[in-house]
């Protein structure tokens, strides 16, 4: 009986031993099944709440407005360059040379570091070869422009009342030289081809395209011969009224391949210090057209300075910077200005700010015996220049420092957002 008990036992042991192992089994494969369920549960819903994250950063990013892209430059320009003859006959005698640089060299540090420095070609610089002379037909030596080169001056206006005083071949030989030899400075208001008329001038400048014409209101009787009209940009008509056509038909163009446009113009009355009513429209007319800058020249001596606001932007005019350097024996002719700012442009907007809008005096210094010249701005003249000034010595006119403020504060007033500079 003991024996049959025990053989009984065992079975049931062995049965139980088989339920648990299946039940442990059942378990472990629901356990895997429970686990791989819910980690790939959870991969889906990390995944779909990081493409949800994602497109909602991109969705940020397309309503967020983007970083303004902008970039700005440095300007600096002066009036005329009126060559006497006695400024370059002297000085070569003097210093057996045709470098010019000693002449320029107190106003070396504001031309030579400027990112864009211009001057007004007042008078012709054809060379020997088409005679060199002063007033009243001038034509000066090529080397002057090697030495405004050397100066900094990165911007020729050659368009002026005297630009034909050697007829078309003589500006052509002038254009020529520069082209030749210049590739890294601009001229502007004359051409040397129909081509080049119809090609717009645009300088990179700090990844500003920059573009650059002039215009003068005549050529001292001088009419440009049939079909070659093309030579200068006369800006007047016949009847002495404005040939909006040719400035439309220049800016149009100039504007399509441009971020800004700065225009010279030779205009006004000369020795008057006020502009005179052409002037003014033709101000109103290119701001209108949307230029930014305006630099005016040909009345010898300094004009008012302001802002004009139109329905493009805002057009910062300087009506006349007068005389940069001349052998004129008048006080008022011997003061020029230095037209200084910062112009900023905006990539996303195109539009213009302006910044540091100042106009600088200058002063022509000459010697006594009228045989040295210099140029300067209003920070280097004191009253030891002014004391063995030539104007003062020969004529008793006063050319005090004092005397050059209290000019330039007369004539330039109080203009907004423009600093006179007085010291």
């Amino acid at each position: 009986m003991k024996k049959v008990k025990h053989k009984r036992k065992s079975r049931k042991g062995l049965l139980i031993g088989i339920l648990c192992l299946l039940l442990a089994t059942v378990c472990g494969i629901a356990g895997c099944l429970y686990w791989y369920l819910s980690q790939n549960g959870m991969m889906k819903t990390a995944k779909t709440e990081k493409a949800a994250e994602e497109k909602k950063t991109e969705t940020e990013a397309e309503t967020k407005p983007s970083e303004s892209k902008t970039a700005s430059f440095h300007f600096t320009g002066v009036g005329d360059n009126l060559l006497h003859d006695p400024i370059f006959v002297y000085y070569e005698e003097d210093n057996q040379s045709r470098d010019y640089l000693p002449i320029y060299e107190a106003t070396l540090p504001y031309t030579q570091n400027a990112d864009l420095s211009y001057i007004n070609f007042e008078t012709l610089c054809a060379g020997d070869e088409f005679g060199l002379s002063g007033y009243p037909n001038f034509n000066g030596p090529k080397e002057m422009m090697d030495t405004l080169k050397n100066a900094g001056f990165n911007w020729f206006s050659i368009c002026s009342n005297h630009s034909f005083d050697r007829g078309a071949d003589g500006l052509m030989a002038e254009m020529n030289y520069i082209q030749d030899n210049m590739p890294d400075v601009a001229y502007t208001g004359s051409n040397l081809s129909q081509e080049a008329s119809s090609t717009p001038k645009v300088v990179d400048v700090n990844g500003v395209k920059v573009g650059l014409e002039s215009f003068t209101y005549g050529l001292n009787g001088y009419v440009l011969p049939e079909g070659q009209e093309w030579l200068v940009n006369q800006f007047t008509t016949a009847d002495g009224g404005i040939n909006y056509d040719l400035i439309k038909q220049k800016l149009d163009a100039l504007k399509a391949v441009s971020d800004v446009q700065i225009v010279t113009m030779h205009w006004g009355e000369e020795y008057q210090n006020t502009p005179n009513e052409l002037q003014q429209e033709a101000a109103r007319y290119l701001n209108e057209q949307g230029v930014e800058v305006i630099i005016g020249t040909h009345p010898h001596v300094i004009q008012p300075a302001e802002f004009i606001s139109g329905p493009e932007q805002e057009t910062l005019v300087y009506y006349s910077l007068g005389n940069f350097l001349s052998s004129q024996d008048e006080f008022a002719r011997m003061i020029g200005g230095m037209a200084d700012f910062d112009l900023n442009y905006d990539f996303n907007t195109k539009k213009t700010t302006f910044s540091n809008v100042k106009f600088i005096p200058t002063i022509t210094y000459i010697s006594p015996d009228i045989r040295r010249y210099k140029t300067s701005t209003i920070h280097e003249y004191n009253n030891d220049w002014a004391a063995d000034h030539y104007l003062q010595v020969a004529y008793g006119q006063d050319m005090s420092k004092e005397a050059v403020q209290n000019y330039v504060r007369e004539v330039m007033q109080d203009p907004v957002n423009i600093e006179v500079v007085y010291e």
